[in-house]
């Protein structure tokens, strides 16, 4: 019976161990194609839990202006912290949703926690892809930014 055992659980444990790691890899590889295309990366930090993380899904991030944009202009992350919490750590996010804009050589232009409503998720795309974070804050682009 323990042999039996044995024969099950090892592909099972290999399986998840290759998962595991595939998972950790989407994150490294997306920020090593930032680099390679010189392109800004937006990092989503989510909990399959959590109801702002559905309507920021559903209502910013699925939108028909926004999800093309994310996909063209950026190296778009989406981050499961309830399969990845080393990267919750990592970046110290605090609640969720967390939304991250990195620059093309990894660093972190800004963390912004919470469900962001449609427009102002659009203009700190904006602001990214305008690369206005190397001469002002977000806070300084969006209270200075004509509507």
């Amino acid at each position: 019976m323990k042999s039996g055992l044995r024969v099950v659980l090892l592909p099972v444990f290999i399986l998840l161990l290759f998962v595991h790691t595939a998972r950790a890899d989407a994150v490294s590889d997306g920020l090593k194609r930032a680099r390679s295309q010189k392109k800004e990366a937006v990092m989503y930090l989510y909990s399959q839990y959590c109801p702002y993380c559905d309507a920021m899904d559903r209502n910013v991030l699925n939108d028909s202006d926004i999800s093309p944009m994310l996909k063209k202009d950026f190296v778009y992350i989406r981050v499961d912290v309830d399969k990845r919490p080393d990267l919750a750590r990592k970046y110290q996010v605090r609640g969720y949703p967390t939304t991250i804009l990195i620059d093309s050589d990894g660093r972190t232009i800004a963390k912004m926690p919470g469900y962001i409503p449609k427009n102002d998720f659009k203009k700190m795309l904006s602001y990214l892809k305008g690369k206005h974070y190397k001469t002002m804050s977000p806070t300084d682009f969006l209270q200075h930014r004509p509507e």
